[in-house]
Formats: structure tokens, sequence, C-alpha cells
């Protein structure tokens, strides 16, 4: 019984999953030394960069991840879309 197998992703859609990757890495990391260091100004930025550079998805995962450590106390205002 034969099965059919999807075709594998192409070298820019598997470049584009790799950056992705590294961007949450990197923006998960400086977000959490901004946090820890009380620089909401810098966790602001680099939600936005998450937004923007990102996905919404990552964008989201940076806002919870600050409201949780800071509370919801703090008011967050972020930019959904890039500056120019």
């Amino acid at each position: 019984m034969p099965t059919t197998r999807e075709p594998g992703k192409t070298l820019r859609e598997r470049g584009a999953d790799s950056f992705q990757a590294a961007l949450a890495a990197v923006l998960a990391a400086a977000l959490e030394e901004a946090l820890t260091a009380g620089d909401h100004a810098r966790a602001i930025r680099l939600i936005n960069r998450g937004f923007a550079e990102g996905s919404p998805q990552l964008g989201c995962e940076l806002l919870c991840r600050a409201s949780a450590v800071v509370g919801t106390a703090r008011t967050w205002t972020v930019q959904l879309t890039p500056s120019s």
C-alpha cells in the first residue's frame, strides 16, 4: 500500500523558520535582561520588535512574559505595526 509523502520544506522556508527561532531566542533573552534591570522602556522596544520583525505570536509571547514578570498593574503600550 503506497503512502503519500508531503513535499519537504524549501531552503527558503527552512531559512525563515531558522531565522524566526533565532530571533525569538535573542528577543526573549534580551527581554529577560531588560525586565531584570527594570528597564521597561527597553522591554517595550523588544516587544515591539517581536511584533514587527517576528510574528504576532512572538509579540504576544513576549508581552505575556513581561506582564507575568512585572504584573498586571503596569500598563504596556505596544505598537502593532512597524514604525517608519
